[in-house]
């Protein structure tokens, strides 16, 4: 294990004893929190290595180094504990969320940046392949060892050759346009929703 590894151990095993402190303030048992605690260290010690891969996805053609990501996702995982623990209380034996906690709203700007990157990852590929594949010849493949993701996009190419062949490119691409359509009218129409139900209604409160 390198330093990166080390210090990532380090913090994530500091966040587990915080946790036990914070819930044994909160005056819960013993078993408790030394159960949460433990929940806290494997969850976290899988989450970073997970979102520096996410992290690293945009950049796998740059001369950034992995460790650098492991780093990043080590402080934003180490951000998002501090208001998850701090934003706790105890109420009749059970452990809440405080409405005013920060919490709540990392876990709101999580969920946007999702779906904002979903959508527009689907919009943008939708639409390039769709030009793409206009002016390409569409042939029956063979089924292999392609992931499930692979053997499906496979399968979808072998029927559209089998029913309309020689146009199948151009039944794929006209496919592919309306469906980064849809997506887009879908991302704008639910992002309307999102900010009339959130930051209108703020206002007019």
């Amino acid at each position: 294990m390198d330093l990166t590894g080390y210090t990532v151990l380090v913090v994530v095993s500091i966040i587990s004893f915080y946790d036990f402190y914070h819930l044994k303030k909160l005056k819960l048992t013993t078993s408790k929190c030394l159960t949460s605690s433990l929940i806290t260290l494997v969850v976290n010690f899988c989450a970073i290595p997970f979102l520096s891969v996410l992290l690293s996805m945009p950049f796998e053609n740059t001369n950034l180094k992995h460790e650098n990501f492991l780093i990043i996702a080590l402080i934003l995982v180490l951000i998002f504990n501090f208001y998850r623990i701090n934003g706790r209380k105890v109420s009749k034996g059970k452990i809440k969320r405080e409405e005013k906690s920060g919490f709540n709203n990392i876990i709101t700007g999580i969920l946007i940046l999702f779906f904002v990157s979903l959508f527009s990852s689907l919009i943008f590929l939708s639409i390039k392949y769709s030009f793409e594949l206009w002016d390409k010849t569409m042939l029956l493949q063979e089924l292999g060892n392609y992931g499930l993701s692979g053997s499906i996009i496979i399968i979808i190419n072998n029927i559209l050759v089998g029913l309309f062949y020689p146009y199948a490119n151009k039944v794929a691409s006209i496919g592919l346009f309306f469906l980064g359509i849809f997506a887009l009218g879908i991302f704008c129409s639910t992002g309307y929703t999102f900010v009339q139900n959130t930051v209108f209604k703020k206002k007019k409160k």
